[in-house]
Order: structure tokens, then C-alpha cells, then sequence
């Protein structure tokens, strides 16, 4: 009888014991959940936006791919600065950068010019030009070779001739016979073609459309596109490229804007409802900064990981690169 108590008290208290361990463990499960559900777990700050870490990976190969949404999304979620720095900007710097809208009444000059470099010394062999000195911008000149490159390889032609970039000859017998005001600040190109000796028009026809609806994968745009003269002031000029970079070429070239009604577009969005963008499975947001007064202050990604740009008229249009 004394033995059968003995062992009924052994297993109660074996019980007991599993009991404590059991609840200590169901407690400090608890704990641990409740604090990881005050931490940002799926997100990370590493100096300028905040990282998924289901970040789609970017594309390899030259198949270029895009998509955007037109919602506007806080830079930031909870802690809305960090990661970002103060920057002032100056009304005199406002007509400098890649959108910048020239027209005659605000022409593009000289000091509006980036990094140039001769297209002689940089060109490939896929195109020609018509003057040993032709000048255009430094990302531009790149952007143009890899663009011709691959217009040759996908025709296989070499015909087109850059005309003129920031000072094209527009004489009675030109084969581009319009000037642009935009042109001297150095990321347009002018074309022609090279048939069988002689120079001819471009007119954005036949196998040479290749570049009129492909130039936005470099960066290109066609400045003044077919309807949109009310807009832009002149008639479709295929044979003038503008460079704007590849972001801005693409998100134009799909809502099929002119760059006027691109930068109307834009200044829509502030820093803190900036438009959302993705390309190539990079992301990034865009965001402007708009007043009269002399010096603006906005905030920018203190990685520096960003590109600005002024719209010639009120405003300063801000690129982060979400990385």
C-alpha cells in the first residue's frame, strides 16, 4: 500500500514538473513573438530606402522589362526621414540637367553642358558622322554606341549618320532643317542615313524605325513625336533624339507623353508621395520639389544613390534609386 502511494506521488510530481517546463516554454515563446512583432522584420535601413527582402532580382540578358503603378507610396514607413539628409537647392541651378524643357524663349546654352566628349574619339563602327567634331554628352555618347550597336545587329545595317548634335547645320539643302533650343545643352542627337554614298532624310520609316521605337531602352526619346504639336510646339521630328535618361525614357515612352506632359506629370509627386517606379526589377521613386524662392531645401537619399535634375522652369525633379 505504501509503495503504490510512493510511486502515485513520483509521477505527480514528474507531472508537475512538465507542467512548469511546458508553461516556462509556451511563456518565453510568447515573449519572443511579442517582441519581434515591434520590429520591423521585413524591412532593413541601409542609409537610403528601406529594403523588402523579397526584392525581385534584377534581369539579366538585354531584354529589357518595365512596369509602374501610378500610386503614390511614403518614402518611408514609420520612421519617415531616415536614411535621408537635408539638401538645399538653387533657383540659378534649375536649367540644368536631363529634363530640362528648352524652347526660344529659354534656350539651352553652353553652361547647361555635363561631361561632353568628342563623338570621333568615342564612336564604334555602327554609324557615322557628318563633321569630325561632333560633341554630346558623356552618357548620352555611350548610351548612342550601345543603341547602334544592337540597330546593327538586329538589321544588319550600319546607315545612320549623326548630323549634328549641339549645332546642326540647318541650311537650305540640310537633311535636318530645323534648329532646337534644347540642342546646345548637349543630349540630342540629330540623324540622317548613309545610302550608298549619299546622305538622305531620316523619316522614322521602314527598317530604320528600328531606332524610333527602341531609342527609349537607351535612354532616347523622339523630342517631338507625331500629335503632340500643341504640346511641343513643333511637328514630328523623327531624325531628333533627346537623351533623358533610361528611367525617364520609359516611363514616358509607356504613357506615351511628350517630354511636356512628362514633367507636368511628375511634379504631381512630393517627397512624401512619390511615384513608384520599376525597371529592369530595380525600383525606384521620383519625386519634385517646386517654389519661386530663391533656395528650396528637400530631402535626398543620404547614400547619395540618386539623380537630380532641374525642369528649366520652377522645379527640381528628384530619381532615388531604391537599392
Amino acid at each position: 500500500m505504501k509503495e503504490r502511494k510512493k510511486n502515485k506521488l513520483k509521477v505527480s510530481r514528474v507531472l508537475l514538473a512538465m507542467g512548469i517546463i511546458v508553461g516556462t516554454l509556451f511563456s518565453a515563446d510568447a515573449l519572443r513573438r511579442g517582441l519581434a512583432s515591434q520590429q520591423p522584420y521585413n524591412l532593413t535601413i541601409k542609409g537610403d530606402f528601406r529594403n523588402e527582402e523579397t526584392r525581385t532580382e534584377a534581369s539579366t540578358g538585354s531584354t529589357l522589362g518595365y512596369s509602374t503603378t501610378d500610386q503614390g507610396t511614403t518614402a518611408f514607413e514609420g520612421v519617415k526621414y531616415l536614411g535621408y539628409s537635408e539638401c538645399e537647392l538653387y533657383k540659378k541651378d534649375v536649367s540644368d540637367g536631363i529634363l530640362s524643357v528648352f524652347n526660344d524663349k529659354s534656350p539651352a546654352k553652353a553652361s547647361h553642358q555635363g561631361t561632353m566628349v568628342d563623338l570621333a574619339d568615342e564612336k564604334n563602327e555602327f554609324y557615322s558622322l557628318v563633321d569630325e567634331e561632333v560633341e554630346l554628352n558623356e552618357d548620352a555618347a555611350e548610351a548612342l554606341n550601345r543603341m547602334m550597336e544592337d540597330y546593327a545587329n538586329e538589321t544588319g545595317l550600319a546607315d545612320f549618320i549623326v548630323y549634328g548634335t549641339t549645332d546642326t547645320y540647318t541650311g537650305e539643302d540640310s537633311f535636318c532643317p530645323k534648329a532646337f533650343a534644347e540642342s546646345k545643352a548637349g543630349y540630342c542627337v540629330d540623324l540622317a542615313l548613309n545610302a550608298y554614298g549619299s546622305v538622305i532624310s531620316y523619316d522614322g520609316y521602314d527598317t530604320e524605325g528600328w531606332v524610333g521605337e527602341n531609342c527609349w531602352k537607351y535612354g532616347f526619346i523622339v523630342r517631338y513625336p507625331e500629335g503632340k504639336k500643341e504640346k511641343t510646339g513643333s511637328e514630328y521630328c523623327p531624325w531628333h533624339l533627346r537623351y533623358v535618361g533610361e528611367i525617364h525614357a520609359a516611363i514616358s515612352t509607356q504613357k506615351k507623353m511628350c517630354l511636356e506632359e512628362y514633367i507636368e506629370f511628375l511634379e504631381q509627386y512630393t517627397f512624401d508621395d512619390p511615384y513608384t517606379f520599376s525597371f529592369n526589377g530595380e525600383s525606384y521613386q521620383i519625386y519634385s520639389v517646386t517654389g519661386n524662392e530663391d533656395k528650396l531645401t528637400t530631402r535626398v537619399p543620404v547614400s547619395g544613390n540618386y539623380e537630380l535634375t532641374g525642369d528649366n522652369k520652377d522645379s527640381f525633379i528628384i530619381t532615388a534609386h531604391k537599392v
